[in-house]
């Protein structure tokens, strides 16, 4: 019987993609894969790709050399996903070709994406959603405020950098020097330009989602035309301003969103995608993890959106609608100025300390009025719950 992700490998790792073609259950695949810290592995230039079987094997070795603190963030569910890939014949030759992760304090950024090509010359562009880290976290709370955030916009240039591969460019120049008639050579090089515009499926879990989706509403038409879908999983929508824009609606057919029961993340901010409600065998807001949501034989196991999401989202949406941007500026920055106080640097941190901690913290910021400071309240405690939940999962 079928219940996660790591089950449907298990269980289907072994059919091709032309005896089982890839569906939305590989597509959050795909995105939990994006969260795999590939550095000094697989990097941005696309002329050394690796199979996932290889890159495997390269990643393990890495490992070997790290101690057991920067082991911590990097073996986490992803890890074992990616073993589990590397070792099927369903995933493990599907190629990496680049790999970007930027984590910028001072722009508040964090940025990081894979491309993988699949065997039937699709090119999946898996964005990573927000890890650990509070920068993350921060950017992500921007969008409350923001219409654009700096890893959307990274998130184009990703995408339009990976529309613009030319997968067999050094070797086809090669031959044409060194082997190639002229006639020969032109008969290639078509079907060069015919790899050159591989179809582009575009996925990623939480803020990865959005990426996705930010990507392929504003990345160029050329670019637009190639995207055959994009698969959002649990990820924060758009202000009113992005809704509103032609480019949104033109890519709106070809957006899908996944959300599990309990949904916070996946519901805030504008969305008018066509949504799947999945069903987690986790509680509360543990539920945004993809690895805890329920799978039958071909297809997740829906199931209905929870009241008690709907009504905690509603009640941060109308706290925000009633705060100009400056507010909402003044809101976010407290939270992580707090944090800083705090010498929190990751999400993890915050099970370590006690909510009275936090209370005595917030006592310090004077200049919050009162509704803004229960609101804060509010927050924080929500964070700090999951952060423990987080821990004792």
């Amino acid at each position: 019987m079928l219940n996660t992700i790591i089950d449907y490998i298990d269980l289907r790792g072994d059919l091709s993609p032309i005896q089982f073609p890839y569906n939305e259950i590989d597509s959050l695949i795909f995105s939990e894969l994006a969260y795999v810290n590939l550095d000094t592995i697989i990097d941005l230039d696309w002329h050394h790709p690796l199979t996932l079987k290889d890159a495997f094997s390269l990643y393990e070795k890495r490992n070997q050399e790290l101690s057991e603190e920067e082991l911590r963030p990097i073996l986490i569910e992803s890890h074992e996903l990616f073993e589990k890939m590397a070792h099927s014949p369903r995933y493990q030759n599907i190629q990496i070709l680049s790999y970007v992760n930027d984590i910028d304090k001072n722009l508040i950024k964090q940025f990081s994406a894979m491309t993988l090509l699949l065997e039937d010359q699709r090119l999946v562009v898996a964005y990573r959603g927000t890890d650990d880290s509070l920068i993350g976290w921060h950017e992500d709370f921007l969008m409350l405020c923001e219409n654009v955030v700096p890893a959307q916009v990274s998130s184009v240039e990703y995408l339009e950098y990976v529309a613009s591969f030319q997968s067999s460019h050094s070797l086809l120049s090669s031959l044409q020097n060194k082997y190639l008639d002229k006639s020969l050579w032109q008969r290639l090089k078509k079907h060069f330009q015919y790899q050159k515009k591989r179809p582009i499926w575009l996925v990623g879990h939480s803020k990865g989602g959005n990426l996705a989706m930010y990507a392929g509403c504003f990345c160029q038409n050329e670019t637009k035309q190639r995207i055959l879908k994009i698969d959002n999983f649990d990820g924060p929508g758009f202000q009113d301003e992005i809704m509103l824009s032609s480019e949104y609606k033109e890519m709106l057919p070809r957006i899908h969103s996944y959300i599990p029961h309990y949904s916070f993340f996946g519901i805030v901010l504008g969305h008018e995608e066509e949504y799947t409600v999945v069903h987690s065998h986790f509680t509360g807001m543990l539920q945004h993890n993809g690895f805890s949501w329920d799978i039958g034989p071909y297809h997740f196991k829906e199931d209905e959106l929870s009241y008690e999401s709907v009504q905690f989202a509603i009640k941060v949406i109308l706290f925000l609608e009633k705060l100009s941007d400056e507010e909402k500026h003044q809101f976010v920055e407290s939270m992580f100025g707090l944090f800083d106080s705090l010498n929190l640097y990751t999400f993890s941190d915050l099970s370590h300390i006690s909510y009275t901690h936090i209370l005595n913290a917030i006592k310090e910021l004077t200049l919050l009025d009162a509704k803004t400071r229960k609101m804060l309240i509010e927050v924080l405690h929500m964070l700090w719950l999951e952060a423990k939940k987080t821990k004792k999962a």
